[in-house]
């Protein structure tokens, strides 16, 4: 079977979760080295999850969801972020994205991610923006217990590290459940 036929329940599915414009989508060009998914300034750019069946180096044929902001307003808001919250339900990995401001919705996404034991890997993004970005790291630590990895999706500022930690918690996370992973037709390496 190529990657590119691998179905897509056989691919471990990595959501990517934050406010509007904190950078999901950029995040996912970087770490995929593409022009995968619809950058903005605009908020609310990404309406409804997009997955993006992929193969990425180390972790191998992944499905990316890039997500709409869980700060979404209005009736289509609460619409999009309804979806946004379906797209937990297929997911392996969480990446939560932090970019510098006031932590308030994600405390909810990040009771429900713990709630069904989703491996999380928090981000903060726009490094390259930030007045203070290890301090806002120690208080996402401090606070809530993640340890975050420090990014600029502008200057690929610590995009292999993200990189890296996605490595990590597919195999903690695998070795872990491995008796879910394998039920769901996942191959397992060990």
């Amino acid at each position: 079977m190529s990657l590119s036929s691998t179905p897509s329940a056989n691919r471990v599915h990595i959501g990517l979760y934050g406010k509007r414009n904190s950078g999901k989508s950029s995040l996912i060009n970087a770490i995929t080295n593409q022009e995968t998914a619809l950058v903005s300034d605009f908020a609310g750019t990404t309406t409804d999850p997009v997955y993006k069946a992929m193969e990425i180096h180390g972790i191998g044929p992944c499905m990316l969801i890039d997500t709409a902001g869980f700060d979404d307003e209005g009736e289509l808001g609460r619409l999009r972020v309804e979806k946004t919250r379906q797209a937990l339900e297929k997911t392996d990995i969480a990446v939560l994205v932090f970019d510098g401001r006031p932590v308030t919705e994600e405390k909810e996404w990040l009771s429900l991610l713990k709630q069904k034991k989703t491996p999380i890997l928090a981000v903060v993004n726009k490094l390259d923006l930030l007045e203070n970005p290890q301090a806002y790291a120690d208080t996402l630590k401090r606070d809530y217990g993640l340890s975050p990895v420090l990014v600029s999706t502008k200057t690929r500022e610590g995009i292999d590290k993200v990189r890296e930690e996605l490595i990590r918690l597919l195999i903690t996370s695998r070795r872990a459940s491995r008796d879910i992973w394998c039920l769901r037709g996942i191959v397992c390496f060990w």
